[in-house]
């Protein structure tokens, strides 16, 4: 049997589900840890996915569907039988049986609790590459949670740019100054903003005090919520630019220097740095899980920047 963690209409629980038979081009992957991808998975519980985008918003070897009960979750760290480390695209499962062209194994280096970092480290990649910061560009990114934290950490330390945080949760800001950031405090503008808050107040505050021909990065997913935003004032008068920034495409002009498995080599790269251990702040048991589901549905959400399934 499988044990696999399902969100309903009222409830997030652990199913036991038959084993498959495995055929010759598949492979058993046992899991080790997995990344709970707070944001989106939010969305999914509390059916907020847009009727439009909902297949779109799929993700690999999930179950059941957006109106729930759904089996859903983002990349997983796990062993073969041969000991190979894995990394996976697979809903949040304790043993996974798939194609083994789903099978990433090129990140040995790093240890299994990285591994999960993969795929949001690909976002942040993305995210860099649509800005085209330089090192002379001011740089603040807004909100340091999950995404927020390893973004800030790769400017930082793989990038070696100058990166102030905003932050309003006291617990964030807190873990942002032990690990060397500066708070943005100030009356001065900045040249590039990153916004991972989801929240509409973040993103016009990025525009109210962007410098002129500044950016903003949008990473957030705001999935049914309606946004309202003032842009006929520092917005126009400073001739911003907001950039929508995902995944799951890479953008245009990076498509002849890198593929997808390219970009994923480079997100192991950088992982290979151990200050992004520090970020990993919540590793939770998998059968303790649907606890702490319950308490996101209840506004309760733990403070933690990354967290982690262990298996």
């Amino acid at each position: 049997m499988i044990k696999s963690l399902w969100h309903t209409q009222t409830t997030t629980e652990l199913r036991l589900q038959n084993t498959p038979d495995l055929s010759a081009a598949q492979s058993k992957v046992i899991s080790k840890y997995s990344m709970i991808s707070l944001g989106t998975e939010t969305l999914v519980l509390n059916k907020k996915i847009p009727e439009t985008i909902k297949e779109y918003m799929k993700v690999p070897h999930m179950e059941g569907n957006f109106d729930l009960p759904i089996k859903y979750g983002y990349a997983l760290s796990g062993v073969l039988n041969n000991g190979e480390k894995a990394h996976l695209m697979h809903p949040h499962q304790d043993n996974c049986f798939v194609d083994n062209k789903a099978i990433f194994k090129s990140c040995q280096e790093l240890p299994l609790t990285r591994i999960p970092l993969i795929s949001n480290m690909e976002t942040v990649i993305n995210a860099i590459w649509d800005s085209n910061v330089t090192k002379t560009d001011s740089i603040v990114v807004c909100g340091f949670g999950n995404i927020g934290s390893l973004l800030a950490s790769t400017l930082k330390h793989h990038y070696n740019f100058e990166v102030k945080v905003i932050e309003t949760n006291v617990w964030r800001k807190q873990k942002a100054i032990e690990l060397g950031f500066e708070i943005y405090n100030d009356n001065n503008g900045f040249d590039i903003a990153f916004n991972t808050t989801s929240n509409e107040e973040a993103l016009q505050f990025c525009i109210d005090n962007a410098n002129e021909e500044g950016q903003i990065i949008e990473l957030s997913w705001y999935g049914k919520s309606n946004t309202s935003l003032k842009l006929g004032e520092n917005f126009h008068k400073n001739r911003l630019r907001l950039i929508a920034s995902q995944v799951s495409k890479i953008p245009i002009q990076k498509r002849k220097e890198f593929d997808y498995f390219k970009r994923k080599l480079l997100a192991v790269d950088i992982l290979k740095n151990k200050i992004f251990d520090k970020l990993i702040t919540n590793i939770i048991p998998f059968d303790e899980v649907p606890d702490f589901f319950e308490l996101v549905r209840k506004n309760k959400t733990p403070n933690g920047l990354i967290y982690l399934i262990k298996y």
